[in-house]
């Protein structure tokens, strides 16, 4: 799988395959498209031209990642019930070569034909290049998180091309929230990417919740918050994906405020004249945030959280966009801090008076 905020890198060789000609110039064609994997158009939306002016019989690179990535606006799914919903921020992306070389059997001739699907995702600058889905499919980092017992969770997950893909979801000790699916394979790239979705409501006086996928189970912890009100943030995360993280302690609210203003003669103070008159008046809301006592395994969690680009409060079902205003965090561990709590501020990503 493709993460359109890194670089992803397709490598092709100067000499063609089917005539072991050393070409002088490849044609890189790339389509882009969201759908059926063989509905791919007719037309690409890239044809990029490499001359080997070196005569090389190696291998020449480009990196196609800043052309796909605009074909994706992250948008997080809405969801009710628990169930399994499609994730919808995923495209298909194939590449072809045409190379010229002085045989004529290369002339319009495509080869190295591959398709892949693209999430916008990103990688660390330590992974390499070209780092694709994790090995088990399962498209968060974390196998164990507190959640609201009235809140919501996501775990999203890769489903196969080929094979059914069977999910339970399973609330302990009374199997109050007993959820089973075989999601069938798909290759729609919307499809593609699953959000196993689950309204922690339902588990009605439970302990705790197990998601099982691909023999790996993630539990979900039901905690109960007496004193303040928990706050679901969801965000776009390192592979492009929604995840839910619940925030359970103290929320402070601020609102500042912008204006121009301009000295006016309509008439005096004591008639109730303004002399002077504010326009333009705008105003921004903002909140701090406690996550309240959580694993040092979260860490990973919270530093995708802060490299997101998208992030939203969700709250009684609506997304509400948000910008983290937080830039950096000290990452803490139980050997040193033995409580392990991160405040966060965020911005509501949007003016109080609605001008758009």
């Amino acid at each position: 799988m493709i993460k359109s905020l890194s670089p992803y890198y397709i490598t092709t060789p100067f000499v063609s395959p089917l005539t072991s000609e050393m070409c002088s110039e490849y044609k890189l064609q790339l389509f882009i498209w969201d759908g059926l994997k063989s509905a791919v158009p007719v037309d690409p939306e890239y044809t990029m031209t490499k001359p080997n002016l070196a005569s090389s019989i190696g291998n020449d690179k480009i990196d196609i990642a800043r052309l796909i990535n605009d074909f994706v606006d992250f948008r997080p799914v809405g969801m009710t019930a628990t169930g399994v919903y499609d994730g919808e921020n995923q495209r298909w992306i194939k590449t072809q070569v045409i190379y010229t070389t002085t045989d004529v059997a290369d002339d319009d001739t495509i080869q190295l034909e591959d398709t892949n699907l693209m999430t916008k995702g990103y990688s660390y600058g330590m992974d390499g290049e070209n780092v694709s889905t994790p090995t088990n499919n399962i498209l968060l980092n974390g196998v164990e998180f507190k959640v609201n017992r009235t809140g919501f969770f996501t775990l999203p997950i890769l489903i196969s091309e080929s094979t059914t893909s069977p999910v339970t979801v399973i609330s302990y000790p009374g199997n109050v929230l007993n959820f089973s699916s075989t999601i069938a394979a798909s290759t729609t790239s919307s499809e593609l990417v699953k959000n196993i979705f689950i309204n922690v409501e339902e588990a009605t006086s439970e302990d705790y919740i197990e998601i099982i996928f691909n023999s790996i189970t993630t539990t979900l912890l039901i905690t109960d918050e007496c004193r303040y009100t928990p706050v679901e943030i969801a965000f776009q995360n390192k592979e492009g994906a929604l995840q839910i993280l619940t925030f359970f302690k103290s929320k402070t609210e601020s609102l500042s405020t912008t204006n121009e203003e301009y000295e006016s003669n309509n008439g005096q103070p004591k008639l109730w004249n303004h002399q002077y008159i504010k326009y333009n008046i705008q105003g921004k809301s903002k909140f701090k945030i406690n996550s309240g006592f959580v694993s040092e395994d979260l860490n990973e969690t919270f530093k995708q959280l802060l490299l997101s680009e998208k992030v939203y409060h969700l709250l009684d079902g609506v997304y509400i966009p948000l910008n983290l205003a937080t830039q950096s965090i000290e990452y803490k561990s139980r050997q040193k801090d033995r409580l392990i709590n991160y405040e966060l501020e965020f911005n509501y990503a949007f003016n109080e008076i609605n001008n758009v």
